[in-house]
């Protein structure tokens, strides 16, 4: 098949400026070439490469484009601009995917194919626009029932293929193997939806813990979805009070950077709080593919991959005390056993999720699309 993957039009690929959605479309695309296919990847143009190269069996075309704008107005209309751009260059397609929110109402059928678009997000009422395409692919089951609550008439065409994860994170040594030290971590964007200052009351609240430290680790700039300096420094001032025993590390955006770091704490956790905005979860699902013992959030999108008491540990993030969430990291820090029971299952389900498995999901609904196209 020839297949085409046109990324949105801020990040580029590689994923220099992190993005989950960016390195897991990289990782599919790749993964699609090793099985034998023609396979483009459109992105934005970025300093330091070249606007057309082919990398591991993927020709790679980059168009203008530029950073996320603040205002809303303007990311529109720079994602029209950017759309018609990609239209532009689209090569002869059987199956064209892309996340972009105007790509799918502009692209020209004749050249693209089988139309799929790629639903990371919870929709907003949007998915009524792409009725003329021919798979809305929902990245986990929470996210493929508001497609369908919000978009009956488009319900026939939501399937679930979920995310990936890269091979970085996939060849940790196993949980038993590992020699970690005594830190929780948190990897993601530095936002009050994350739950950080949930995650620091319920870490000053602990008990006989003096020598485990937390490290939080990611992005604050708002540019790549954090808050901001103002809302860092609140959270530099309320961990001031631990004693040293609260860090704040710069995010890494380099996949196995971000492993061998992960590989280093031996618990992680997760303590998301936006009900409508974590879709699937890839940063606990990377941990658990490091060996970490995991708590996560009672969002939905884990239970695609959590089983409480297994392969992770669930804490109720309603509970704005913080109270369920100390209790759940009281647990872990005090068992050891657990820890490296969570962390082996975790290590295994993992596995689940590798790019050569969620490829073929994909591969397998492409061929189907193509069938019944010529029924």
């Amino acid at each position: 098949m020839r297949i085409t993957c046109v990324m949105g039009p801020f990040l580029p690929v590689p994923p220099l400026l992190g993005g989950a959605v960016e390195k897991i479309w990289q990782s599919l695309c790749t993964e699609f070439a090793s099985n034998g296919h023609s396979v483009t990847l459109i992105s934005r143009q970025f300093r330091g490469l070249p606007n057309h190269e082919r990398r591991r069996g993927v020709t790679y075309l980059r168009i203008p484009s530029t950073d996320a704008p603040s205002s809303k107005l303007l990311y529109r209309a720079m994602d029209i601009l950017y759309a018609l751009r990609a239209h532009h260059v689209l090569p002869e397609s059987d199956i064209t995917i892309t996340n972009s929110v105007s790509l799918p109402l502009l692209l020209p059928r004749d050249r693209a194919g089988k139309v799929v678009v790629s639903v990371a997000r919870f929709p907003k009422g949007q998915m009524n626009l792409y009725r003329s395409v021919d798979r809305l692919q929902a990245v986990s089951r929470p996210v493929a029932a508001a497609i369908r609550q919000q978009s009956p008439n488009v319900a026939h065409l939501v399937r679930v293929i979920p995310n990936c994860l890269s091979d970085a994170f996939l060849k940790a040594k196993a949980a038993s193997a590992r020699n970690p030290r005594r830190e929780i971590l948190f990897v993601g964007r530095i936002a009050r939806e994350k739950g950080i200052e949930l995650l620091l009351e319920a870490f000053l609240g602990m008990q006989d813990c003096d020598d485990w430290h937390l490290t939080i680790l990611g992005p604050s700039d708002t540019r790549t979805g954090g808050d901001g300096a103002a809302y860092k420094q609140g959270l530099l001032w309320k961990a001031a009070n631990s004693g040293g025993r609260i860090a704040f590390e710069e995010p890494i955006f380099d996949d196995a950077a971000l492993a061998n770091r992960m590989r280093e704490a031996e618990i992680f956790v997760y303590p998301s709080i936006a009900e409508h905005g974590e879709s699937f979860g890839m940063a606990p699902l990377e941990a658990m593919a490091c060996g970490c013992a995991t708590l996560v959030s009672d969002l939905g999108c884990f239970r695609d991959f959590v089983e409480e008491g297994q392969n992770a540990l669930v804490f109720n993030h309603r509970d704005a005390t913080g109270s369920s969430l100390a209790q759940s990291l009281q647990r872990l820090v005090g068992d050891s056993g657990l820890r490296r029971a969570i962390g082996t299952a975790g290590q295994a389900t993992a596995r689940q999720f590798s790019p050569s498995r969620v490829a073929s999901q994909f591969l397998d609904d492409f061929t189907q699309l193509q069938v019944a196209a010529t029924d």
